[in-house]
């Protein structure tokens, strides 16, 4: 059952769960207002844990398959061979529109113990960068499953053929008596491991599924808080920077356009969480999100979604970090620009 689990997994990896075999009224499609994005870590880590690759997986690989597995071989035996991986993502992507759309207020963590450290690493990150109240930082959780409300909130913007409150909330009905069947819906962190920047409201989104399997890699909560959040941060640099940065295009291949941006927005982590006025990690701290940057390394070449293996990403960080902690002037903060250029001299260096 293993290998037949891990190739309808894989199948269906990048599909939006819309299938004749979830139940009716409950099909989803992704919303007209959805803005792309250009990654969304969760299908970077789901890719990883159900593939292998040559350049080696990491420790973060065996963390994945900890909770991949007992919960895809639970769906198997509640939803059956034909629905079973379509119920998965049909979760996943539930979570993913509640976590873009939402506008409440936001809290960090399971029971928003690390909210307070995402609102001091936004005012700090505003400040580094020169971006004051530019960006916005959702967190994703899997407890918004559970909430009726907000269910019905996203049927009402992507269910397929939803057109009323009344139908939307008796799908969100629908949803709850699932989660009931299964000790991991909807409670398994893979139901929030979504990672992404998007334009859309300039929205950063991070799951608390990400950070917590990250950290048990032996990564500091915290420092994976921070890591990702710098790291999305940057990719928010690199958006408004698109056309004086790459007015040609990054490259022709797809995967290698894709590695440079990621390197480059590792390397702009690492720049911010090593600096005196950013983060200030010190030298333990840095070797910990040096580790956590080879953790979410991939080895997928040719995929248009290779990130950098985990050399290159650990590389590219450590960049950054000796970028900050060589400078001459230490409370001297480069712009984006400046930081770039230097990126652009020294990428040799990384690949």
């Amino acid at each position: 059952m293993k290998t037949e689990t891990l190739s309808k997994t894989q199948h269906v990896a990048k599909a939006t769960a819309i299938d004749q075999g979830v139940p009716a009224g409950l099909a989803i499609k992704a919303p007209s207002a959805l803005v792309p994005f250009n990654e969304n870590l969760r299908e970077l880590f789901i890719n990883k844990a159900v593939e292998t690759s040559e350049c080696g997986p990491t420790e973060f690989v065996s963390v994945q398959n900890k909770y991949l597995m007992p919960l895809i071989n639970d769906l198997y035996a509640v939803f059956g061979p034909a629905v079973y991986a379509d119920m998965f993502y049909l979760y996943m992507d539930l979570n993913l529109y509640a976590a873009y759309f939402d506008t409440s207020e936001q809290y960090f963590g399971e029971n928003g113990e690390y909210t307070n450290l995402i609102k001091k690493r936004k005012r700090d990150l505003e400040k580094f960068w020169d971006m004051p109240n530019q960006i916005q930082i959702n967190g994703q959780h899997t407890a918004t499953l559970n909430d009726r409300e907000k269910l019905a909130d996203v049927f009402e913007i992507a269910g397929v053929d939803i057109t009323t409150r009344e139908q939307a909330l008796a799908a969100a009905d629908q949803i709850l008596y699932l989660n009931t069947l299964s000790p991991y819906l909807p409670e398994s962190p893979f139901f929030a491991i979504d990672g992404f920047a998007t334009t859309y409201r300039n929205l950063i989104v991070i799951g608390d599924g990400i950070v917590e399997m990250l950290s048990e890699t032996g990564v500091e909560e915290d420092i994976v808080w921070t890591g990702i959040l710098a790291h999305e941060w940057a990719h928010q640099i690199q958006f408004k920077n698109m056309g004086a940065w790459y007015p040609d295009g990054i490259a022709a291949d797809p995967a290698e356009a894709t590695r440079y941006m990621e390197l480059e927005a590792d390397f702009l982590a690492a720049y911010y969480m090593t600096h005196k006025r950013g983060a200030t990690f010190n030298k333990k701290r840095v070797e910990e999100f040096l580790t956590l940057f080879f953790q979410i390394g991939d080895c997928g070449f040719d995929s248009d979604s290779h990130h950098g293996t985990p050399l290159q990403r650990m590389a590219a960080a450590r960049l950054g970090f000796e970028l900050a902690d060589q400078a001459q002037k230490q409370g001297h903060i480069l712009t984006p620009q400046q930081a770039h250029q230097i990126f652009v001299a020294r990428i040799h260096t990384v690949l």
